[in-house]
Order: structure tokens, then C-alpha cells, then sequence
């Protein structure tokens, strides 16, 4: 190569095809992989391969680009479709500092017909170990009238086989919350966007202004618009 040859671009990994555990991820056909934790994506599916081989037991961060948007899930491999090498885009957004992903998780990010967006962690909260608060909090009517009939149900077997039944009850509506919720959501004419890793729910609304600023969080308050004033 001659020294007036334009140097090589930078190679990245696109998905051409995703496969289940991808798609459980909320990732799609043309999704770049930009980086694995702090470590850049050269165009080699070895290299991302090794990281996740060195601690097959630990969660990833996969910063992955889609038209100009940038955002971290979590991942536990690298084997979510058919990776093809390609060109780094050009325009690319700076990516944020690496840091430590232990306190992070997965959001399922679901939009409405309105404009609006709902965000439910894929880990079961604490909260969903008291049924009917979280289901008030949540707003899932039909789950909370199932519970209150399965706790009538346990009143007449006495203290001690109810209160196991209720034990019973509480962990099943606490492993089942993240589904519940999706369900619900599902019904009521929302539809899986994307899935984003983020320390708390906060944080995940910071990266939702960037990502979707039209959006607006389902249960924040509406904002009024003034009525203009009439000329007298």
C-alpha cells in the first residue's frame, strides 16, 4: 500500500441474523456491536469471544448502535446470531466511560400507542415479595384479584398450612412480576423497544431523554398546556 492510499477504515461487528437469546435482548438485523465492556470491537468474533470465556459466570456490557443511537444491555455471550464484519460508521457518538457493570440490569423499554414508554427491570423487585402492594404500584388489576382469591382460599386451612400457602404465594407472584408486567403491558397495546442496561431506574430515564426525547414516561405527569389568551 502506498503512503497516498486512504488509510483503512476501522472494522465493527453488524448482526445479519439474530437468533433467540438476540432477540430476547431486543436486538435486530444491522444492530452494531460497538464495545464489550471497555474493550473496543475490531471486526473479530474470537477476540469478543475470549472476553466472555475468561468469566463465563459474569454479565457484559454490549454497546450496541442502531441509526446513530448508542446503548448498553447486558449480555452473558457473544453468540446472539450471525456476526458479519463490516465498516465502522463514520458518525459515531462518543461513548460514555467504562465502569463496573455489578449494580447494573436490564430493562425491558416498552412503548405505547400515545407517545409514552414504560420500563420494567427483568429482575423480580424486593417489592414484588408483598403481592398486592406491588400490584396497586404496578397497576396490574387482573394478577391482584387472582391473589386476593388465592388468599381466601388459604384462610380456611388454618395458620400453619396458610401462612405456607401464602409463603408460596408471595414467591410465585415475585418470580413471575417481570412477566406479569410485560403481559399487562402487552394488552394494553405496548410493544418491546429496545432492552437497556442501567443502574437504577433513574439513570434509565436520563438515557431515555437521549435516546427518545418525544417519549414520555407512562406514569409521569402530564404536562398542561396553557390556553391562549383571546384578544378583548
Amino acid at each position: 500500500m502506498s503512503l497516498s492510499d486512504p488509510s483503512p477504515r476501522a472494522s465493527a461487528l453488524a448482526l445479519a441474523s439474530v437468533n433467540p437469546q438476540g432477540k430476547a435482548l431486543g436486538l435486530r438485523p444491522g444492530d452494531i456491536l460497538m464495545r464489550v465492556d471497555g474493550h473496543a470491537v475490531d471486526g473479530k468474533t474470537k477476540d469478543i469471544q475470549a472476553l466472555f470465556r475468561e468469566h463465563p459466570d459474569r454479565a457484559r456490557a454490549l454497546w450496541i448502535w442502531r441509526d446513530g443511537q448508542v446503548w448498553p444491555v447486558l449480555g452473558r455471550s457473544a453468540i446472539l446470531g450471525r456476526w458479519r464484519v463490516m465498516p465502522k460508521p463514520e458518525v459515531i457518538v462518543t461513548l460514555p466511560d467504562h465502569s463496573p457493570t455489578d449494580r447494573m440490569q436490564n430493562f425491558d423499554v416498552m412503548i405505547g400507542p400515545d407517545e409514552t414508554y414504560d420500563a420494567q427491570p427483568r429482575t423480580p423487585s424486593v417489592v414484588a415479595l408483598l403481592p398486592p402492594l406491588y400490584m396497586i404500584q404496578m397497576r396490574l388489576w387482573t394478577p391482584l384479584i387472582l391473589w386476593a382469591a388465592l388468599t381466601l382460599v388459604s384462610v380456611p386451612l388454618g395458620w400453619i398450612a396458610g401462612a405456607a400457602l401464602q409463603m408460596l404465594i408471595c414467591v410465585y407472584f415475585w418470580r413471575a412480576a417481570p412477566m406479569l408486567v410485560r403481559t399487562d403491558r402487552m394488552a394494553r397495546g405496548f410493544r418491546l423497544w429496545r432492552v437497556i442496561a442501567a443502574r437504577s431506574e433513574r439513570e434509565l430515564h436520563r438515557q431515555m431523554t437521549t435516546l427518545a426525547p418525544d417519549l414520555r414516561f407512562v406514569h409521569a405527569p402530564v404536562r398542561s398546556v396553557p390556553k391562549p389568551v383571546e384578544a378583548r
